[in-house]
């Protein structure tokens, strides 16, 4: 098993190091939170670069964030794109490691973002309802008391908006959780989605900007406590990798498990496939630790271990350069 050194300790560095990306490459989005008076998800952005071999490489102090950086994602063209939902910021990363200036996509809290064949980009709203996170200050949104209405909103290639869509969303856990985790299926039009700790899982037709019957529902209740929805991903032949929060589903097209692979710990709340098809990497926000799994034996193979264990919970991001 290789095991990386811990970069995320200790204080606050201002200068970034990010590195040109090379094929391999592991980002994860990694705050280093300031301890706040009243408001325990403000801290420096940060997305954390490592190579291939899960050694750090690099350090990017993201502009225009005050918040949690999350779910990391690859377009394309090879742009690095992450989302701070709490201050209604975006980032993107250009292969040269620098971070392009922002996008004008509304004063919104889009908390992630997919890629269709046919170019363009979806975002998904994170937040939704007037209720805000117990704790710390959350934006409303221009002239209502809500922070958010948990849409999906589509962009052309010019990032000029196409329109709003209400796919609908599972109760929120916490109050204020709209569409938190997105994966596109391989088919290109099926935009598949959770609600953090919900206990369904969404689907929407891109093609005809339709709802789709659920994936997957539970009855939810204490019986299902730690076992809801925090994350999806697609492995390239449509089987679903459901993330539960300490083990994965994987879930066929008629939404049958096929297996369930416990992993170490309670607190997975990111998943990203890997480029191989075999693997996966997925993130624990409570321990800081980054595992990459074999999904063939269940077995972790790789970690990443940043440091920044509760009451940081500020590991929220993982995503795969490709390559050019």
């Amino acid at each position: 098993m290789v095991t990386a050194a811990r970069e995320a300790g200790g204080p606050v560095r201002k200068r970034s190091t990010l590195k040109p990306f090379a094929a391999g490459d592991i980002f994860l989005g990694c705050t280093y939170l300031m301890n706040v008076p009243g408001d325990d998800h403000a801290g420096e952005g940060r997305i954390l670069q490592f190579d291939r071999h899960l050694v750090p490489k690099g350090t990017l102090y993201t502009a225009g964030t005050t918040h949690l950086v999350i779910n990391l994602r690859f377009a394309p063209d090879g742009v690095l794109w992450a989302c701070d939902p709490f201050a209604h910021a975006g980032v993107r990363v250009a292969p040269d490691g620098t971070q392009l200036p922002p996008v004008d996509f509304g004063d919104r809290a889009w908390g992630n973002a997919v890629f269709p064949p046919d170019g363009g980009v979806v975002l998904g709203e994170y937040l939704k309802g007037d209720r805000p996170y117990q704790g710390g200050d959350m934006r409303t949104l221009p002239g209502t008391n809500v922070v958010g209405h948990g849409r999906i909103a589509r962009f052309d290639t010019g990032f000029r908006p196409l329109g709003e869509h209400d796919g609908g969303t599972a109760p929120s856990l916490t109050g204020f959780h709209g569409i938190t985790h997105t994966a596109l299926h391989p088919d290109g039009r099926t935009y598949t989605y959770v609600t953090d700790l919900g206990m369904r899982v969404h689907r929407f037709d891109l093609g005809t900007n339709t709802p789709l019957p659920d994936l997957v529902a539970w009855p939810g209740g204490p019986e299902y406590r730690q076992t809801w929805a925090t994350g999806v991903a697609y492995r390239p032949d449509g089987t679903l990798l459901l993330l539960r929060g300490s083990f994965i589903d994987c879930i066929d097209a008629r939404g049958t498990t096929l297996t369930s692979l416990p992993l170490d710990e309670y607190g997975y709340a990111m998943i990203t496939a890997a480029t191989d098809g075999r693997h996966v990497f997925v993130a624990n926000i409570f321990t800081g630790v980054m595992a990459k799994v074999d999904l063939e034996t269940g077995v972790i193979v790789g970690r990443i271990d940043t440091g920044l264990a509760t009451p940081q919970r500020s590991l929220a991001g993982v995503a795969e350069y490709a390559g050019p």
